[in-house]
């Protein structure tokens, strides 16, 4: 394309030529170049006195100054190893075309110049790897063959909204796998090999983000351990000690470690659940089960092994009194998990707490269930209290959802509100030692009895923080304010940083059977 007295003007002296003019032929030669890959960068600072000239209002107003030659001492610096200049890591310039460079410094002069060369290569995302789908997505990436690997990490995580901690770009020839570049590398893409038109491979790290497969009415047992697998301090054990002799913990074990290997989908628990089914014999077979059962008989089953179990165990305080002499005896009870009653009752709503105290209520105890009181020598009818004696590190809550009777079995799909980020149970602990909890995992159950079906949600605890939904071999995220419903079921809440137990030194007088 011809621009109408380009050429002209050039040669002209400067005095001559008007800035309206200087800023109508860049702004032609910007937009017609025919090489858009060859790029010069100029200082931010003289070309932002270059606009203000050119932009000078007609008809009056302070005219800016015409700017001096082209000064880019201010956005090169000089490598005190390699001797080389490159451009200042503060991004202090703008990038014009080869035509607008030659233009702007037979001008004004100046320099010196410095010359970008883009590079275009085209990223596949791993997360759409598909071989039924032959429309996976490729995201063009245009940088300078100067930029370093780290800024390509910067731009590739900004356009694919990846966490940096969590990409992996791999060298992508010719569709080949190739070495992974480093995220840190100050190196040039030139001098990493890249060269335009190329390849490259973004693989995300989605460790904990694996599903289970059903087998076949296993929602119960996946979902439970979905659970368990999220559970920092058993799946920290987990991954790190790899020499349990056991099957059960054994297996598990390897289980976990497929559920937390980056770029897993879904692992298929086959040889878990033999070993489930082993040591707890009323699981077998592909029937559906109770997830709180299944839960209790896995602990049980790894406890024979492994002490780390142990955070799931608390005490409580079982208090007789008699209703006559006022005699009372305390007796001391582990428990892995608080089983909560609800209200038989239709109840729109009923919070966590309340559910609690009906659990540590006073009752009295049965008429077929006397107590003979030491005091009076007498069978009383005494009255039974619950407290909370010692809080473990994971407290697990069951929220008795299943109502059996000698006739029928009915589930209560009573919504129940639950805290999420902050339970406190300090007036429920006796010493009134501060106990704070925070909810990591949950266990739902949805539907009716014999036709129901089990998923999990589960907090990314330290990494993003953000909740996802186990639905056997699907994952997908949820958003915090979509994790309480009336399908809840078992609640998983771990102690917060800094708070302490309630642990309370036991006396010689307890009786801990």
């Amino acid at each position: 394309m011809t621009i109408p007295n380009s050429t002209a003007s050039t040669a002209e002296n400067a005095s001559s030529r008007l800035p309206e003019e200087e800023k109508r032929i860049v702004s032609e030669l910007a937009t017609n170049s025919n090489e858009p890959d060859s790029y010069f960068a100029v200082s931010k600072r003289w070309y932002a006195s270059w606009r203000k000239y050119v932009n000078t209002p007609l008809g009056g107003g302070a005219a800016a100054p015409r700017p001096g030659p082209i000064d880019n001492s201010d956005i090169i610096e000089t490598d005190p190893y390699l001797g080389r200049k490159s451009l200042a890591k503060e991004k202090a310039y703008v990038l014009v075309t080869q035509l607008v460079w030659n233009t702007l410094l037979e001008w004004y002069s100046g320099g010196p110049p410095i010359p970008r060369t883009f590079i275009y290569l085209y990223l596949s995302d791993s997360r759409d790897d598909d071989d039924d789908n032959d429309d996976n997505e490729v995201t063009d990436i245009r940088l300078p063959k100067e930029a370093s690997i780290r800024e390509l990490y910067e731009m590739v995580c900004a356009k694919t909204v990846v966490s940096l901690e969590k990409a992996h770009i791999r060298d992508y020839y010719d569709m080949n796998k190739g070495e992974l570049l480093d995220p840190l590398s100050n190196k040039s893409l030139e001098e990493s090999g890249l060269v335009t038109n190329q390849d490259i491979l973004l693989e995300v790290d989605e460790r904990g983000l694996a599903g289970l497969v059903n087998l076949g009415n296993t929602c119960y047992m996946n979902s439970a351990v979905q659970c368990l697998a999220h559970t920092p301090p058993i799946h920290e054990y987990f991954l790190r000690d790899h020499t349990h002799q056991g099957e059960l913990a054994k297996e598990f074990g390897k289980l976990l470690t497929e559920l937390w290997s980056s770029g897993t989908n879904a692992v298929a628990p086959r040889v878990f659940k033999k070993k489930v089914d082993k040591a707890a014999p009323q699981f077998i077979g592909h029937y559906q089960h109770d997830s709180h059962e299944l839960l209790l008989a896995l602990l049980t089953g790894l406890h024979q092994e492994s002490d780390i179990v142990n955070v799931f165990q608390g005490q409580c305080k079982s208090s007789l009194v008699c209703p006559v002499c006022g005699e009372t005896a305390n007796t001391y009870d582990s428990f892995t998990s608080l089983s909560l009653p609800l209200p038989s009752t239709p109840t729109p709503s009923i919070s966590l707490i309340s559910c609690l105290e009906g659990y540590l209520a006073e009752e009295p105890l049965g008429p077929d269930n006397m107590w003979l009181c030491p005091q009076c020598k007498e069978k009383r009818q005494a009255n039974k209290k619950l407290d909370l004696w010692k809080l473990p590190e994971i407290l697990v809550f069951q929220l008795k959802r299943f109502k059996t009777s000698k006739y029928f079995l009915k589930k209560i799909d009573t919504f129940v509100d639950f805290p999420v980020d902050e339970l406190d149970l300090s007036k429920y602990v006796e010493k009134g030692e501060s106990c704070l909890y925070e909810l990591y995992a949950m266990c739902n159950h949805d539907g009716g009895i014999g036709l129901g079906h089990y998923t999990a949600y589960a907090k990314m605890i330290d990494d993003d923080n953000e909740w996802y939904c186990y639905d056997d071999s699907l994952v997908s995220p949820v958003d915090e304010s979509e994790i309480k419903s009336k399908a809840a079921y078992l609640l998983f809440y771990r102690r917060r940083v800094g708070s302490e137990s309630a642990e309370v030194s036991m006396t010689d007088d307890m009786d801990l059977s």
